[in-house]
């Protein structure tokens, strides 16, 4: 299960940051979860349950995750499209090969809150 270590190092970015802006503890966090990271929202927020029992967090702190569709940029064409279940990363409009993966990589911190 990476999402637990995944969430040890968010925890840690979010302590850092925490510490930087004089925040005690932390309430609130949103992430945003690209579907190429592999990342199971559900066992993010089972990670987070565990981590959030220990400073900075409040233990009531709550996970928001949005997730965020795989989408490709055919270079050929320039068409955008969202790419398949099937990770076939074809351009749909001109069946070009050549595809910029333009939405999907990420794994970010969008925000938090605390006092």
């Amino acid at each position: 299960m990476h999402e637990m270590a995944l969430m040890e190092s968010l925890v840690e970015v979010l302590s850092e940051e925490a510490k930087k802006h004089n925040i005690r503890q932390i309430h609130k966090v949103k992430l945003i979860v690209g579907q190429l990271t592999h990342a199971l929202p559900d066992a993010l927020q089972f990670a987070f349950s565990v981590l959030r029992q220990y400073p900075p967090f409040s233990p009531e702190a709550d996970l928001q995750i949005e997730e965020r569709e795989t989408r490709g940029r055919c270079q050929s064409c320039s068409a955008e499209f969202a790419v398949e279940d099937n990770y076939l990363f074809i351009c749909p409009q001109c069946g070009g090969l050549a595809v910029d993966i333009i939405q999907g990589r990420e794994l970010q911190i969008d925000f938090f809150e605390g006092d």
